[in-house]
């Protein structure tokens, strides 16, 4: 161990913050179970904080702590209750621009995110590369499985740009914000238009107002936290401007625009700016699933005879206990639903964990979608953008052809009738 840090100094820590060493993490940690390596594990990450404290990282402790998908499944099991995705990330704070393996592709991905239009460029160039190679290139092609992202079929159009509705001046209560996210934006279009059309069939027109920023999540699990805040600011400016609520249609951004306020110092005014649009942030199936059970109306059975396997995103089991209500929404439109025998299970996405530790990604993608494969399901579905690229590329990987599409696509196509 004194060889993975600059300085090997031990430095004091509160007992009562120290891991149990009980192991109850590794039991969980999509990282370890694939790896075998006891230093990814949140217990292996915690012995290096403990033992080495603010000692100088050296490379090899950067490419340790790069090793964490950041889904909180340790976090969730944990006795003592300790956070180790908040100790990864400020650790990460610490770390050269470039740590971790792969770590110039993460660089090049962070900066996209902070000029997210040059995805819309991605999905079209994405596209056309889909339609021209993806049924000739050999199956077990790294390429052929980048471009899964785009190759599945979706609705007439779904390729072209969506304009979304802008806000207006009014005071109907209907007319609510919508965040769409960058990979609902500009990636996969297709899912902004479905939940667009999905609310106003119950009434609601939204509106996503000029000049979003990316929910800053990528950015501020890889440890830049002035840019994260950057585009807090850059949205709290914004959505600060109307009222009511503000639907979230990913997961993933729904986890990080809820606890944008810890951006910020406890003194920073941008704290309490910062929690009064946070306390507006709505999740689409909780929005959706109330309306359902308020009301005297039920969507038609559009989606009766057809056996779907609904993916939970890690952000929404573990950061905001969102797991009923899109089963409940599945139900109500008749499906039959199948669930894992040993229970839900990470894709491996991770923000930009597929990015960095692409070969570990893999392993935990393709350990899930094997077990959804011999499901036999109809449809895949999920509420995360990360989790549908992920999901498609599993797809083509497995040689499946069961098709992934966001859930407020399937609700929708169910709703229409209601």
């Amino acid at each position: 161990m004194g060889q993975v840090m600059a300085t090997t100094t031990p430095t004091a820590v509160d007992p009562l913050s120290q891991c149990a060493k009980c192991g109850a993490c590794t039991a969980v940690c999509p990282v370890y179970k694939v790896s075998g390596n006891e230093a990814y594990s949140a217990r292996g990450k915690r012995h290096l904080k403990e033992v080495y404290g603010d000692d100088t990282p050296s490379p090899v402790v950067e490419d340790i702590f790069s090793k964490c998908l950041l889904c909180g499944a340790c976090a969730s099991v944990c006795p003592r209750h300790l956070d180790i995705t908040d100790d990864v990330q400020q650790a990460r704070q610490d770390f050269s621009a470039f740590y971790g393996e792969h770590g110039y592709q993460k660089f090049l991905a962070r900066q996209a995110l902070n000029r997210p239009y040059l995805l819309g460029a991605a999905r079209v160039l994405g596209k056309q590369a889909a339609r021209l190679l993806f049924d000739r290139l050999p199956i077990d092609s790294g390429l052929r499985l980048r471009l899964a992202m785009f190759a599945e079929d979706q609705p007439e159009g779904a390729d072209k740009n969506v304009t979304l509705p802008r806000p207006a001046r009014s005071t109907d209560a209907t007319q609510i914000y919508y965040f769409p996210g960058c990979a609902a934006t500009y990636l996969y279009p297709e899912i902004s238009r479905s939940v667009v059309e999905l609310l106003d069939t119950y009434g609601y027109r939204l509106t996503v107002p000029d000049g979003l920023a990316c929910c800053g999540l990528a950015m501020g699990a890889s440890g830049d936290k002035d840019a994260a805040r950057r585009a807090a600011r850059q949205n709290i400016r914004i959505l600060e401007a109307g009222e009511g609520p503000i639907l979230v249609s990913c997961g993933s951004c729904y986890a990080q625009l809820i606890e944008m306020a810890d951006q910020f110092a406890e003194d920073d005014p941008w704290r309490l700016r910062a929690t009064l649009v946070a306390e507006r942030f709505v999740e689409i199936s909780r929005f959706v699933e109330e309306i359902q059970r308020e009301s005297e109306t039920t969507p038609d059975k559009t989606l009766e005879g057809q056996t779907i396997f609904y993916h939970d995103p890690c952000h929404m089991r573990f950061a905001v206990s969102v797991t009923d209500e899109p089963r409940t929404l599945l139900r109500n439109a008749g499906a039959t639903l199948l669930e894992l025998p040993g229970g839900p299970q990470c894709c491996g996405q991770g923000g930009l964990f597929h990015v960095g530790a692409p070969e570990l990604a893999a392993s935990i993608r393709d350990d899930l979608m094997e077990k959804i494969v011999a499901l036999n399901p109809d449809i895949i579905t999920t509420n995360c953008s990360g989790c549908i690229m992920q999901l498609k590329m599993a797809a083509a990987a497995s040689r499946s052809n069961i098709p992934v599409v966001h859930l407020a696509t399937l609700l929708k196509t169910a709703d229409q009738g209601a």
